[in-house]
């Protein structure tokens, strides 16, 4: 057709088909994908079994659509599992890190959103915790909504956060990550008090990220996690055919 770039023309088919054609090439942005795993001790149990499940699955999803990934794992500090890997024999490096780390120490969101390296264009981080941080996780988000890209987040609970019916009478109370002990005594009153506080910081959570524009998804750790991964890159697709600017459904290829 008139203005075609003659530079462009594949001349095999013009020798065996006496036709000209011109080839059409797609560019693809070199995107990273950082997945920042909390580690802290207040995710031990069912949450970090749901949580490494998730990063392994991100990050396998990722390499898979050509994307490079770096794992990090964080606490009051950041830690990287390595250099950003790219094709999928590097799931099995990723897996082998996943499987030889544990939850301990403190939380400390703030540090950690300090310590991220630059995000580049069209980067995606993501970050899989269950935002229990006692200074609050509201610079933290900030900072890293800020860093460019696009930041989603895998909120990792326990429902019996929510639903403390299995806690009555006398009890010692033990902050998991600073030993802390308060002693109580669980009646009615406490445990709707306990529900409200919890659904409360829920609501502030969800709150913070529709402000900021991160990606928020609720994973539960009861819940298989596969299935509910599924629902979060279906849940980013339809934000993609809304207009919104989220590409994470692209992890589903």
């Amino acid at each position: 057709m008139p203005g075609d770039d003659i530079r462009h023309l594949d001349w095999h088919l013009y020798a065996r088909l006496d036709a000209l054609f011109v080839k059409l090439f797609e560019a693809r942005e070199d995107r990273t994908v950082q997945v920042v795993l909390d580690r802290s001790a207040s995710m031990a149990g069912s949450k970090w079994e749901a949580a490494r499940h998730a990063a392994a699955a991100v990050s396998w999803a990722s390499l898979c659509s050509l994307d490079r990934v770096q794992l990090f794992v964080a606490d009051r500090g950041l830690r990287a599992e390595g250099r950003p890997a790219r094709g999928r024999g590097a799931i099995h490096r990723i897996f082998r890190y996943l499987q030889g780390t544990g939850t301990a120490g403190g939380t400390d969101l703030l540090t950690v959103s300090k310590g991220l390296p630059p995000a580049r264009a069209g980067a995606i981080t993501v970050l899989i915790s269950d935002l229990w941080d006692p200074a609050g996780v509201d610079q933290s988000l900030a900072r890293l909504a800020h860093r460019g890209g696009e930041l989603h987040v895998l909120h990792v609970v326990d429902r019996r956060e929510l639903d403390p019916s299995h806690l009555s009478g006398d009890l010692t109370l033990v902050d998991s990550e600073t030993g802390a002990e308060l002693a109580v005594t669980v009646d009615r009153t406490m445990r709707q008090d306990l529900r409200a506080a919890a659904e409360e910081y829920f609501a502030t959570i969800d709150d913070l990220c529709r402000r900021r524009g991160i990606g928020l998804f609720r994973l539960d750790a009861a819940d298989p996690v596969e299935d509910r991964l599924i629902d979060w890159l279906r849940t980013a697709d339809e934000l993609v055919r809304r207009g919104a600017s989220s590409r994470v459904g692209s992890l589903r290829r």
